[in-house]
C-alpha cells in the first residue's frame, strides 16, 4: 500500500520531461535491452502476482482492517480458500495489466536513461556492464537487492505497521472529515 502511495506521489512530483537526444535514446534503448529491464520487471511483478495468487497479498491488505486478524486466526480453514480464490482473481487482473503495459514501461525506462545520461555516458555504462566487473555486478545485484529489501523489512516494515496500528485513532480522526456528509446545497 505504501509503495503505491509513494509511486503516486512521485508521479505527481515529477518535473516536466526534458527533451530526449535521439543518439542518447538509441544508446539507452540498447542498454535497457542489455540490462534485461523487461526481464527484471517481469520477475519483480511475478513475485507480486504470486503473492496475490496465493491470497497472501489480500490477507496482508485485510490485516489492516480492525478485527480481521482475530477473525482470520479463529477460522483460517474458512478464510484461506476464499482469500486464495479472490487472490487468484487479483492475480489474473494484475497479470493482464502487466502484460498490456510492460512495453510502455520498458520504453519509458529507455527514455529515463536518455534524459539523465548522454550518449557517451550510456556507451560507458554499456561497456561497464559487458566487463568482468559489470558482469559480476549484474549477477550479484539481485542478491544484494534482496538482502537490502529483507533488512529494510526487518528494520522498518514491521515497526511501521505497528506504529500505524498504534496511531490508528489519530489517523482516523484526521480522515474523519472525509466521512462527514456534505453540507446541504444552497437553493
Amino acid at each position: 500500500m505504501i509503495s503505491f502511495i509513494v509511486a503516486a506521489v512521485a508521479a505527481v512530483a515529477q518535473p516536466a520531461a526534458k527533451p530526449v537526444d535521439p543518439a542518447a535514446l538509441a544508446a539507452a534503448t540498447a542498454l535497457v535491452q542489455q540490462l534485461d529491464v523487461r526481464g527484471q520487471i517481469s520477475r519483480g511483478m511475478a513475485q507480486n502476482v504470486q503473492a496475490m495468487k496465493s491470497g497472501v497479498a489480500l490477507r496482508a491488505m485485510l490485516a489492516q482492517q480492525p478485527g480481521f486478524a482475530q477473525a482470520y486466526q479463529a477460522n483460517r480453514a474458512k478464510f484461506d480458500p476464499v482469500l486464495q480464490k479472490a487472490g487468484g482473481i487479483q492475480a489474473e487482473i494484475a497479470q493482464k495489466v502487466i502484460n498490456d503495459n510492460i512495453n510502455a514501461v520498458v520504453a519509458e525506462s529507455a527514455r529515463a536513461y536518455a534524459r539523465n545520461y548522454t550518449a557517451a555516458e550510456l556507451k560507458g555504462l554499456s561497456d561497464f556492464y559487458r566487463s568482468p566487473l559489470g558482469q559480476t555486478f549484474q549477477r550479484s545485484q539481485p542478491q544484494v537487492s534482496a538482502e537490502i529489501g529483507a533488512a529494510t523489512g526487518r528494520a522498518i516494515g514491521s515497526k511501521l505497521d505497528a506504529a500505524m496500528q498504534a496511531n490508528s485513532a489519530r489517523l482516523q480522526t484526521a480522515l474523519a472529515p472525509l466521512n462527514a456528509a456534505p453540507p446541504p446545497k444552497k437553493k
